[in-house]
């Protein structure tokens, strides 16, 4: 099966060749019934929470299995089913016809489908990219309504729930945005609802919570996203039944027939960003910091305490050696007060009086839930730029899978062990006289005798952390301690992996954040976060990947505003 983070050049054969002239795409392995729901909007929402939740259950994600053994042997996607009868919409690039795919649904139910029909007119970009699978089994599967995205105008909110690759959840993560376009010269819908690989074939919704078109690919710039209309596939319905690729658009069509709820789609309110208040200041703050002889900067949180104390509030992986803020047009040497390493926060001193502050009463103190995917959030910057998303997950407990410590060494379970392929040279292991075919079998005293093991063992752990490893050579048993470093992550050069600012490196490995769309650049955390009625509901502490920003909810930032050591 196709990787779902392919790049493909376009050439000139055709007319969806000659795109490619104006554009490099990425790929990015992603019934007409009426329905009503309460399309009641609040200042805090733009698309109804009775909408996201109808369509919520026929999100679901896949992958390929074995036949025989039905084990995973591709990579996953997103799609979304439209039928009671279990038909499924995704996209070429991730199927296959006739291979079979087990489906997660949101719920945690799990079943099986076969791809069907795969419309591809040019294998070397997969255009169209339209693609159709079934549910496995005679029952009635969740689903959501089938749009025409003949209806959609230019700015109409749309939003999507799908499964971003690298979040490796099984949860789908929301976004909200706006159509940029709605059907550009080469056939695409262009929206600004942010995906990234594992998102194709997801759904985009319109404001009335209907398909109208499934993720695609994306473009270099930030925020340039692809869909494949939702038009196409019902004309071409009746011909992606069949069990076969097919390499030239169907002689035979279906009709499209006409929406009975454009005008009501049309009434519905365009996408408007929330404006700050121009009366209220913004309590954010640059500090500078060295870290290993490299000057970092960082954004920062005022926040006024009991008895009249500030504190300016940040992300402690980057805050180094002689912390200082720059307030006017002066400089301040900052005092560390308090680190948190877990939620990796910092507290920090100013010398003098911040004018710019959130009162400990504007920090909400009811809890984000499931029930709040969706509200509205902003995030100041600086008093000129703020920056809008909405709360795409609630809190979750997020591992160290990217941020852990690493040893600086290749290894792979042998005969049960992990057992070393390769020593990274001058780091870790390569300083504490590791060696190929060592087999490690404990870390900090607790049994690491399998691959599994010492994988989990390891996300308990983060760079600059002192471990004590002790192996097996030969018949000699051997203990060293290690400083562990960060790991080296190998990334391709997919337009997703290349955000400004980049990743942050402390990326995960936290008890509970919350998922945001808002396009926070790793430079930026430390930035408050307010609801629509200007509530501090988080602070922002990682840009996790191209789709998604980590933030710690106010719950935790209470806590740790509580902590003695700043009283």
């Amino acid at each position: 099966m196709q990787r779902i983070d392919f790049f493909s050049r376009i050439t000139l054969r055709d007319t969806a060749r000659w795109m490619a002239l104006f554009l490099f795409v990425f790929s990015l392995s992603l019934g007409s019934k009426v329905y009503a729901v309460s399309l009641n909007h609040t200042p805090d929402r733009q698309i109804a929470d009775a909408i996201l939740k109808k369509v919520y259950p026929a999100c679901i994600k896949l992958y390929g299995i074995d036949s025989l053994t039905k084990r995973q042997n591709a990579a996953p996607f997103s799609a979304v089913v439209v039928s009671s009868e279990g038909h499924i919409l995704t996209v070429a690039h991730a199927t296959k016809p006739g291979n079979l795919y087990r489906v997660l649904f949101p719920d945690g139910k799990e079943g099986m489908a076969r791809a069907l029909g795969r419309l591809v007119t040019d294998s070397s970009t997969n255009l169209p990219d339209v693609a159709m699978m079934k549910m496995e089994g005679e029952r009635s599967w969740p689903y959501a309504e089938m749009g025409w995205s003949s209806s959609l105008a230019e700015n109409q909110l749309c939003f999507g729930w799908s499964y971003p690759e690298t979040l490796l959840l099984n949860q789908p993560f929301l976004r909200i945005g706006r159509i940029l376009n709605p059907l550009d010269a080469y056939g695409f819908v262009q929206s600004s609802c942010i995906m990234e690989p594992g998102d194709s074939g997801g759904p985009l919704f319109d404001a009335l919570g209907r398909v109208v078109a499934l993720h695609s690919r994306i473009d270099g710039p930030e925020g340039r996203n692809y869909e494949v209309p939702i038009n196409i596939y019902r004309r071409y319905w009746s011909a992606l039944q069949k069990n076969e690729g097919i390499d030239q658009y169907p002689t035979t069509e279906d009709p499209i027939g006409l929406d009975p709820l454009i005008k009501e789609l049309h009434a519905q309110p365009m996408a408007n960003r929330i404006e700050k208040s121009r009366r209220k200041s913004l309590p954010v703050f640059t500090i500078t910091s060295t870290i290993n002889a490299d000057s970092v900067q960082i954004l920062g949180t005022g926040f006024s305490l009991p008895k009249n104390k500030q504190v300016i509030v940040t992300k402690s992986t980057l805050v180094g050696q002689y912390p200082v803020l720059k307030y006017g047009k002066k400089e301040y040497a900052l005092k560390v007060l308090a680190r948190d390493k877990t939620n990796d926060l910092i507290a920090l001193q100013a010398p003098v009086k911040l004018r710019e502050t959130i009162r400990w009463t504007s920090i909400a103190d009811d809890v984000l839930t499931t029930d709040d995917v969706g509200r509205r959030i902003w995030t100041a910057i600086s008093p000129a730029e703020i920056k809008n998303g909405v709360v795409g997950m609630a809190p979750l407990n997020m591992p160290a899978w990217q941020s852990s410590g690493s040893i600086s060494a290749q290894l792979q379970e042998i005969n049960g062990l992990p057992t070393i392929l390769h020593v990274d040279s001058l780091g870790p292991a390569y300083i504490a006289g590791l060696q190929k075919d060592d087999k490690i079998v404990l870390l900090n005293g607790n049994d690491v005798a399998s691959a599994e093991k010492i994988n989990k063992e390891f996300m308990n752990y983060f760079p600059g952390d002192t471990v004590r490893v002790s192996w097996i050579r030969g018949e000699d048993s051997l203990a060293s301690d290690l400083v562990l470093t960060n790991k080296l992550l190998r990334e391709n050069n997919h337009p997703a992996n290349n955000i400004q600012g980049g990743k942050s490196i402390r990326r995960d490995g936290f008890p509970s954040v919350f998922l945001h769309d808002s396009r926070i650049h790793s430079y930026e955390c430390g930035s408050p976060i307010f609801n629509a009625y200007g509530k501090c509901v988080g602070l922002n502490i990682a840009r996790y990947s191209h789709t998604a920003s980590l933030a710690i909810p106010a719950q935790v930032l209470l806590a740790f505003l509580q902590n003695e050591e700043l009283e």
